[in-house]
C-alpha cells in the first residue's frame, strides 16, 4: 500500500469529516482521563468471532506469555466485551482494540460496521492489505485505540498472525510512555540523578520511592524496598578491552563480578552473592541499538549463592567511546509470590532512561 493511499484511507475509514476535526480538537479538551489497569485490554467484537477461531488468534498474540518471568504471566489480560455493551465507563478505558469482519452479518459486526464509511469499506474489500488503525484519545485523554478489521475473518486471521510482533509493540509502546509519564513526569530523585553522574559521568533518571544502597568506586545501587516487593537497580562500568566482552558468557561473567562486592542477600555472609541462573533458564540476548550506540540487551533469572531466592532481571551493556568505559546497567526484582510483568515493564523504563553525555566531564579512571 502507497503512503499516498494509506493517508487517504485514514481519513476517510471513520465517519469524522475534515470540516469536523476544528470541533473535535475542543472537545478532545473536555475529555474526561482514560482509566483501567495496566496491561488490561478491553476488546470488542462480535460474541461468536471471540468464541472462534478469531478470538484464539487474539488470545494466542495478545495472551502469549512474557518470557524470561519466573511463572507465566501474559503479555496482556484481554476483557472481552460486547458490541451493544461497549458504553459510558468502558469507553474510557485506556487500552481498547475493536474488531470487525466487515463482510460478516452477525449481530455484533453489523454494530461495529457502522464506525466504516462506504469509501472505507470499498478500499478495505480491494485491498486486504489494509487490516488496522491506530486511533488516540478518542473517548479519553491517553487512550488507546486499535481497530482490526477484515472483509473475511480468514483475511483478518491471516493478517494478525503476520503482524503480531508489531501489534503487540503498538501497545507496548503506549503502556511504557504512560509509566515514563508517571515515574518522571512530576518529580523524581534529581539528588540521586545528579550523583550519578557526578560520579559515573552518566545519565540515569531515578525515580521517586527509590534510594542509594551502597555504592563503590565504579557502581552504584538503588533501591526501591518495601515488605511486598523489592526493586533494584544498578550501574557499573569497566575499561573497555575488546568486542568479547559482548559475548553471553562474557557478560554474564562481569554481571557476577560487578554486583559481588555490594549485592549481598546476607551482609555478613560474603557468599550470598547474586547469581545468574543458568542451569534451568535460558538467558535472553539480544543486540540492539541503544541511543546511537551498539548495546546488547540480556533477560533472564538471577538467584543468591547457598540461598534459596531469586527473580527476574533486564540488564544492558555499552561502550562510551569517549572514557573508552563498558558501562552495564541493570534491573532486577525480588517479589515471591506475585506478578512480576508491570515491576519489570517500569525498571526497563528506567533503564531506558541511561545516556552518556556527549562531553563527559573528564576525570581519573580509579
Amino acid at each position: 500500500m502507497t503512503p499516498s493511499k494509506y493517508l487517504i484511507f485514514l481519513f476517510s475509514i471513520f465517519y469524522l469529516s475534515s470540516c469536523d476535526f476544528e470541533k473535535a480538537a475542543k472537545m478532545q479538551e473536555n475529555l474526561p482521563r482514560s482509566s483501567g489497569k495496566p496491561g488490561q485490554i478491553i476488546l470488542v467484537m462480535d460474541s461468536t468471532g471471540w468464541q472462534g477461531n478469531l478470538g484464539e488468534t487474539l488470545r494466542s498474540t495478545f495472551e502469549s506469555i512474557v518470557p524470561y518471568l519466573p511463572h507465566k504471566e501474559p503479555r496482556f489480560s484481554l476483557n472481552y466485551v460486547k458490541p451493544r455493551d461497549f458504553q459510558s465507563i468502558l469507553k474510557r478505558q485506556k487500552n481498547i482494540m475493536i474488531v470487525t469482519v466487515l463482510g460478516s452479518n452477525k449481530r455484533g459486526d453489523r454494530i461495529l460496521k457502522r464506525n466504516f464509511t462506504n469509501k472505507s469499506l470499498k478500499m478495505v474489500e480491494e485491498d486486504p492489505s489494509l487490516f488496522m488503525l491506530v486511533k488516540k484519545d478518542e473517548f479519553a485523554k491517553d487512550q488507546l485505540i486499535l481497530h482490526l478489521f477484515g472483509e473475511t475473518e480468514d483475511i483478518l486471521i491471516k493478517n494478525i498472525n503476520e503482524n503480531r510482533s508489531k501489534l503487540l509493540e503498538i501497545f507496548e509502546k503506549k503502556e511504557e510512555e504512560r509509566l515514563y509519564k508517571s515515574l518522571f513526569g512530576v518529580k523524581y530523585q534529581k539528588g540521586i540523578t545528579n550523583h550519578i553522574r557526578e560520579k559515573l559521568q552518566c545519565e540515569l533518571k531515578v525515580p521517586l520511592g527509590y534510594e542509594i544502597a551502597l555504592e563503590g568506586d565504579r557502581f552504584i545501587w538503588v533501591r526501591n524496598f518495601t515488605p511486598e516487593i523489592d526493586k533494584s537497580i544498578f550501574i557499573a562500568y569497566t575499561d573497555y578491552t575488546s568486542e568479547g566482552m559482548f559475548s553471553l558468557d562474557s557478560l554474564l561473567k562481569l554481571r557476577t563480578e560487578l554486583s559481588k562486592p555490594y549485592i549481598l542477600y546476607k551482609p555478613e555472609d560474603k557468599e550470598s552473592y547474586m547469581l545468574t541462573e543458568t542451569k534451568n533458564f535460558h538467558v535472553f540476548r539480544k543486540e540492539l541499538n541503544f541511543k546511537g550506540k551498539y548495546a546488547v540487551q540480556l533477560r533472564g533469572l538471577w538467584r543468591v549463592n547457598k540461598y534459596y531466592m531469586g527473580g527476574p532481571f533486564v540488564s544492558y551493556a555499552m561502550v562510551d567511546s569517549t572514557t573508552n568505559r563498558f558501562y552495564y546497567i541493570e534491573g532486577f526484582v525480588y517479589s515471591p509470590g506475585q506478578a512480576q510483568r508491570e515491576t519489570m515493564r517500569e525498571l526497563n523504563t528506567i533503564l531506558k532512561t541511561f545516556d552518556v553525555p556527549a562531553s563527559p566531564t573528564k576525570k581519573d579512571k580509579k
